[in-house]
């Protein structure tokens, strides 16, 4: 497990997974959930969140949601505030879209997890002996998580205003992340991580072309 999945990934899904306590039987059609399902299909594409939908089932079905503007704003902030080759470990992680259900005592759930990275694209690139992570397309690196149900991209995204180099050394860091979907878990995870990539990288107007997959797995 690299340092970035440590530091980033294993306090998310702890809060993720004590979250979605209680929900309306009819669906999901409560206002919260309407108005976060929204958010989802910008993020995820309304295509992804009905394959996302047909995987999590419809008992007791919840979505909730962050403000994307308020991500944005919080994102580029840190990477213009950034200074490459500091050792500034502070990020924010934000999960802008969390769909779930339950039926029986089991909890399924899918949802979004963005942050700048803790490790640099020379660390997944270059100096990533032990091959951790997958090239999935220039300049695009994925790892799939198991034990926390997450599938990883670590990409450049160079930011207007900020200084020379950031997107090296301050790349993105972006997963979907699942709880108890079974064997539909890396197909559906592949096609929304994509999704979650493409509208990131359009809502931070990274600079730098980079060419996503319609799906993003490991080779």
């Amino acid at each position: 497990m690299t340092r970035s999945v440590t530091m980033g990934l294993v306090a998310a899904m702890t809060l993720a997974l004590t979250a979605c306590s209680e929900g309306n039987t009819s669906g999901g059609a409560d206002a919260e959930t309407s108005a976060a399902l929204k958010v989802c299909e910008e993020v995820f594409g309304a295509d992804g969140v009905s394959a996302a939908r047909a995987v999590l089932g419809d008992s007791d079905f919840r979505a909730e949601s962050q403000p994307l503007d308020r991500t944005r704003e919080s994102m580029l902030k840190e990477a213009r505030a950034y200074t490459p080759g500091s050792e500034d470990y502070s990020r924010n992680n934000h999960e802008p879209c969390n769909m779930s259900t339950s039926d029986g005592g089991t909890v399924k759930r899918v949802y979004a997890h963005i942050a700048w990275s803790h490790i640099s694209m020379d660390h997944v690139s270059v100096d990533d002996t032990k091959r951790e992570w997958t090239k999935a397309a220039d300049d695009v690196y994925v790892q799939r998580v198991g034990q926390l149900g997450a599938l990883a991209a670590v990409l450049p995204c160079r930011v207007p205003g900020a200084k020379k180099g950031q997107e090296r050394d301050l790349p993105l860091e972006i997963s979907v992340r699942s709880h108890a979907l079974g064997p539909d878990r890396d197909t559906l995870a592949g096609r929304l991580l994509a999704s979650l990539v493409r509208d990131t990288r359009k809502r931070l107007g990274c600079e730098n072309p980079v060419a996503v997959p319609t799906s993003l797995l490991p080779k």
